[in-house]
């Protein structure tokens, strides 16, 4: 499975729009500064191994919810080495956080 990204270097963030799901995700450095890695995404697929490459601990992740989201509903981060990965659902969802971060690890396992 790929998904759609575009990087928005302004926002330091490889963001990931996954097609005909209620559900999203954006990569960012922990840091915030920009990613001249993310660039070369920019308006093209993206599998779970490029995604592996920012989020290599993704199996072990611990989940934190964020209350309030700006972004849409449902909305969880999580913090790995160098990268953090903010997953949410769309504004017309009801997933919930868990289903929300379970879609995400799904993803990464190519499911």
């Amino acid at each position: 499975m790929t998904v759609k990204s575009s990087a928005v270097v302004v926002g330091n963030s490889l963001l990931c729009n996954v097609s005909n799901e209620d559900w999203h995700f954006f990569i960012r450095h922990l840091n915030g500064e920009n990613q001249v890695a993310f660039s070369v995404f920019h308006r093209k697929e993206v599998g779970t191994k490029e995604v592996e490459k920012f989020i290599p601990h993704w199996k072990t992740l611990q989940w934190i919810r964020i209350k309030n989201s700006q972004l849409g509903q449902s909305e969880s981060y999580a913090k790995d080495t160098e990268f953090e990965v903010n997953v949410y659902a769309s504004v017309s969802s009801t997933k919930k956080h868990s289903e929300v971060v379970k879609a995400f690890l799904e993803f990464m396992q190519g499911s």
